[in-house]
């Protein structure tokens, strides 16, 4: 009985905000609960402090403008948050912001006026290593290519659902339809060959996370050349390091890829490193 209790007292039930309320029903009428239409971000916060806060809403607005979304001002979404930290009473958490484009009855179509719904979710953070090691394999579906989608982090991602399923590893590598590397399931995927960096292409599909231009500036002011670039199967598997990123992991190296093996990180490490000190250093950083 002392450890049931002891679970149920450390489990902690996430903080829900709908346009700035604490509710957790949303209308079946929802156009995100319908189609997928609306866009969402996943922001760390550490020691009350909102990590690269600017990063995730110039992301947010680069997709309202791709998906004719309006726009929620930005004082709202921190009222939200800050309203949503303070009961949750915790200083490490997770920050996901959800906006709809509105709720609409039958159809893809919307009228001009459709008000935007934001959703606020605060939950625990859960204790993770950072310098865990992960072991990847490659999924057996992928992206297919969509330019006004490509780099945004709108809702739908029936994409990463059926690459994820089936994997038996920690992650899963995704392709395009032209066997070209993008990304892991949940996170940006980088590559070293002697002084060079590499990391996929995105501008036809896959997720720009707001840790991958942080990193790519790290590695150049560290004196590395950057390619971005279509990146094959044969050219990721034959380099020296490989590591994946995400807002919530940071830096994560990855010490095998199916029969591939990757036993050297000292440059991942270097750059996991540095970025955990941009993150104490970050100057966009919010307050809560």
């Amino acid at each position: 009985m002392v450890s049931v209790i002891f679970l149920l007292k450390t489990i902690m039930t996430p903080v829900i905000l709908i346009d700035g309320k604490k509710q957790s029903k949303a209308s079946v009428f929802n156009r995100n609960t319908q189609f997928g239409d609306g866009l969402f971000e996943t922001c760390l916060v550490e020691n009350k402090k909102l990590l690269f806060w600017s990063n995730h809403l110039e992301r947010m607005r680069l997709g309202c403008d791709r998906l004719n979304i309006s726009m929620i001002d930005e004082t709202l979404w921190l009222s939200d948050i800050r309203k949503a930290f303070s009961l949750m009473k915790i200083d490490n958490c997770i920050v996901k912001l959800v906006l709809s484009r509105g709720e609409s009855l039958r159809g893809y179509s919307y009228k001009d006026n459709i008000r935007p719904i934001r959703i606020t979710i605060v939950s625990e953070l859960k204790k993770n290593n950072q310098d865990k090691a992960f072991s990847l394999e490659f999924c057996n579906s992928g992206y297919n290519s969509n330019p006004k989608l490509a780099g945004i982090k709108h809702c739908n991602r029936l994409e990463q659902v059926i690459a994820r399923a089936g994997i038996k590893n920690d992650d899963g590598i995704m392709l395009d339809e032209n066997e070209n590397v993008i990304s892991v399931t949940q996170g940006n995927i980088f590559c070293v060959q002697g002084n060079r960096l590499i990391t996929p292409n995105l501008d036809k599909c896959g997720i720009e996370g707001t840790r991958r231009a942080v990193i790519l500036k790290i590695a150049a002011d560290l004196g590395f050349d950057i390619s971005i670039k279509d990146l094959s199967v044969k050219e990721l598997l034959q380099s020296d390091e490989v590591f994946i990123s995400n807002s919530i992991q940071g830096v994560s190296p990855v010490n095998r890829i199916e029969d591939f093996v990757y036993s050297k990180h000292k440059i991942t490490e270097i750059i996991s490193e540095t970025l955990k000190e941009k993150s104490a250093e970050d100057n966009s950083f919010i307050w809560l």
